[in-house]
């Protein structure tokens, strides 16, 4: 089948934006317009304003097909008919949008942030209330059941989008196609935010076994799927707030801007702290090299002292007092005499 559009990556200015679909539209004006959307969502503003696109431009059939999500599922309640490949799976759910805190906080710093969660709490709370009114008027349900579906966040098969009314049809022509379920596709959702909840189960594939390879028994069983547990990588995982992180099978790991941020300001972190460190290193050496100039200084003077000659001893005179105070025979006698 030819499509007129094609919405296979993100949406938003970095992939597939308003602009761009705006662009593609006018080339069919007054044009029947057959889009595929195989997308994982992205920027709901974008979303929003493509759905709006396809409403206005009025003739427009949405193709699902792959793994379409969040933002991608609001454009495709724009569409005049929505029909879903028998491979595809559907994933609407609340709106989330990244929190980036990291730090040391006081009272008065955790009581603003707390403030701002709480606003922010509403403003989502409110996107959450227009998304399950639209997501209602197109599927014919209740808002209730729909805010229902939001919350629980999981993958619908065809058959489930179908009845819950996401979807017109299913198509016959693709029935043959099998979407990847492995846990490195897992982790891709994983790491975009989105749920894994509703996919089908894949077994765990087993390690050979040692005698692999050598015609004994056993030498069938599958190599092991490599996942990034093998290499430790479990700090970067809880840094992002993911259970783990899986590689795919070229050994590449998918990971967001928003998750490039969080990693990029932790390493910022560290490096500032390792400065901070190099820092207060270079001052205590400095600090340490100058007491040593001063016990050097101190050491060599006590030396020089010990080494030094003493001091020389002079005989002292010792004045007697009485000499001055003795009396001769003479001034005995001349006092005897006035006496007589």
């Amino acid at each position: 089948m030819t499509y007129h559009l094609i919405i296979d990556d993100i949406i938003g200015v970095w992939g597939y934006s308003k602009q761009w679909v705006a662009r593609e539209l006018a080339k069919y004006q007054g044009q029947h317009v057959d889009v595929k959307i195989s997308s994982r969502g992205g920027d709901l503003d974008h979303g929003l304003d493509i759905r709006r696109q396809f409403i206005d431009h009025g003739d427009v059939t949405v193709h699902i097909c792959g793994m379409t999500a969040s933002a991608a599922t609001v454009i495709a309640t724009g569409a005049k008919k929505v029909v879903m490949s028998p491979g595809a799976f559907f994933l609407v759910h609340k709106c989330s949008n990244m929190i980036d805190l990291w730090g040391s906080y006081n009272a008065d710093q955790m009581q603003a942030i707390i403030d701002d969660l709480t606003q922010n709490k509403k403003e989502n709370d409110r996107i959450d209330a227009v998304l399950a009114q639209l997501y209602a008027k197109r599927c014919g349900k209740k808002v209730e059941e729909i805010a229902a579906v939001l919350k629980a966040g999981e993958w619908l098969s065809p058959q489930q989008a179908l009845e819950w009314g996401f979807v017109d049809e299913i198509s016959q022509e693709a029935a043959d196609i099998k979407l990847d379920y492995r846990p490195e596709m897992r982790a891709k959702l994983n790491a975009v935010g989105l749920s894994i909840a509703g996919l089908p189960e894949v077994p765990q594939c087993v390690k050979p076994t040692a005698d692999a390879g050598t015609g004994k028994k056993g030498n069938t069983q599958p190599k092991n799927i490599s996942t990034m547990d093998d290499h430790k990588f479990n700090t970067v995982a809880s840094l992002l707030g993911l259970d783990t992180l899986v590689a795919d099978k070229d050994n590449y790991v998918s990971v967001t801007a928003e998750q490039m941020a969080v990693i990029n300001n932790r390493l910022e972190a560290l490096a500032r702290e390792k400065e901070d460190a190099g820092k207060a290193k270079a001052k205590a050496e400095d600090e340490l090299s100058s007491l040593k100039t001063s016990v050097d200084a101190l050491s060599k003077r006590v030396d020089n002292l010990m080494k030094a000659p003493g001091a020389e001893t002079n005989d002292i005179q010792v004045k007697d007092d009485c000499a001055d105070k003795r009396v001769t025979s003479s001034q005995m006698y001349d006092q005897i005499k006035d006496l007589i």
